[in-house]
């Protein structure tokens, strides 16, 4: 856990050792989401690199369904 101060613009510099581990770099978005009293920062997944990580993931003749990757994104997010 880390604390930092929040700039006179509302600002905050998450530091490098949680942005390493969160593979979070200069120009990759994130969302914001309120749980409770807590702030969550999540890395945002762009769909092309979600197919990039799910391809291969169900193999053919799998008892599960084949299903579209964006499809399956959309359930994820609003799930």
């Amino acid at each position: 856990m880390a604390e930092v101060t929040i700039d006179e613009k509302g600002r905050i510099l998450i530091p490098k050792s949680l942005r390493e581990s969160a593979n979070l770099s200069k120009g990759k978005k994130v969302r914001l989401s309120l749980e409770g009293r807590r702030i969550v920062i999540s890395a945002v997944v762009d769909p092309e690199e979600f197919i990039r990580e799910m391809r291969g993931f169900i193999k053919e003749g799998s008892p599960v369904p084949m299903s579209d990757p964006i499809e399956l994104k959309r359930i994820w997010h609003t799930g």
